[in-house]
């Protein structure tokens, strides 16, 4: 899998191929597999449609890899300009960021500026709208060599009152995280990552990755993390590892509108109809916007069968 997720960043970070398969995109539909808008207009527009099956969305402004401060300047524009829509039309105000959409590359006092920006916009909303909806800006994890100071930001941000979240990704050392984590009653979203590490820092192997991370959400559905407030968010299209996950929290005794389910918008629609089907809270990792290429790539790396719907998308889009 780490040969697989490496060349599938590499076709993410290849401006050739970039430039060709968005092309392609732009004709056979193939971005709209993944994607929920083209603007912050259409994005509304399908999470208000997803509202109404009873599917939340954590909107992403799409762009990986940021080194231009322009392209910088351009996603916190966008961010700020989506928060309003969401909130006018009445629904969640939860924003995922990337700290390099924000200024991680450029300077720290640029990161955090950003950061503050858009997550003092949601805390204006959510102290509103407090206990009917939920207001959140998650910060998510990029690569490894990122993590302190992406932990640093969320603590800084957390201390400051700010309502935020993190993500969580398959690191030896996420457990230690995931403790702290839990005794300061945060949210946080675990997911298996799309990063590809090497073994000394994380877990590789297809069964110890799943063992790994049950291990982490018994922690995430312990008693000591219902106490502290924490709010679990489990990011998987894995059935098994799902419906064992939201039976352990059945039998543990937890609400079922306590944490929630996530997954990428487009990606297993049977797994998400049946979790709503239930009850249970599902949320989707929803992009918008037109740098689309990268994301693609970079969920076809995180599971081969994600190219089988890319592939589809475009034949169905041609017609072969």
């Amino acid at each position: 899998m780490g040969f697989w997720q490496k060349t599938m960043i590499a076709v993410a970070c290849s401006k050739p191929l970039r430039r060709a398969g968005e092309a392609v995109g732009r004709k056979t539909g193939l971005a709209a597999q993944f994607v929920s808008g083209a603007d912050g207009a259409g994005h509304v527009k399908r999470t208000q449609e997803l509202a109404k099956h009873g599917i939340r969305v954590s909107s992403f402004y799409l762009g990986e890899y940021v080194t231009d401060p322009a392209q910088v300047a351009e996603t916190v524009d966008a961010i700020t300009a989506l928060i309003p829509k969401l909130d006018r039309v009445g629904l969640d105000v939860h924003v995922s960021i990337d700290p390099s959409q924000l200024g991680y590359m450029q300077d720290p006092a640029m990161l955090d500026d950003n950061a503050h920006k858009i997550a003092g916009l949601i805390r204006d909303v959510g102290v509103e709208k407090a206990g009917r909806r939920c207001c959140r800006m998650m910060i998510d994890m990029e690569d490894f060599d990122m993590v302190d100071d992406t932990l640093a930001l969320h603590d800084r941000l957390l201390e400051a009152g700010y309502p935020v979240a993190q993500t969580l990704q398959r690191l030896l050392r996420t457990e230690a995280d995931m403790a702290r984590k839990i005794a300061q009653g945060a949210m946080i979203r675990l997911v298996k990552g799309a990063m590809a590490p090497p073994d000394h820092v994380a877990f590789t192997r297809r069964r110890d990755i799943d063992e790994n991370y049950l291990k982490l959400a018994s922690m995430m559905l312990s008693d000591e993390a219902r106490l502290t407030g924490f709010m679990p968010v489990f990011g998987s299209h894995h059935r098994e590892l799902v419906e064992y996950i939201a039976k352990v929290a059945d039998e543990r005794g937890w609400e079922r509108e306590a944490f929630e389910f996530e997954m990428l918008y487009g990606v297993n629609q049977p797994l998400q109809r049946d979790l709503v089907s239930l009850g249970y809270r599902l949320r989707l990792y929803a992009p918008f916007g037109a740098d689309w290429w990268a994301y693609a790539w970079r969920r076809v790396g995180e599971n081969p069968r994600n190219l089988g719907l890319l592939l589809r998308s475009r034949l169905n889009a041609t017609g072969l």
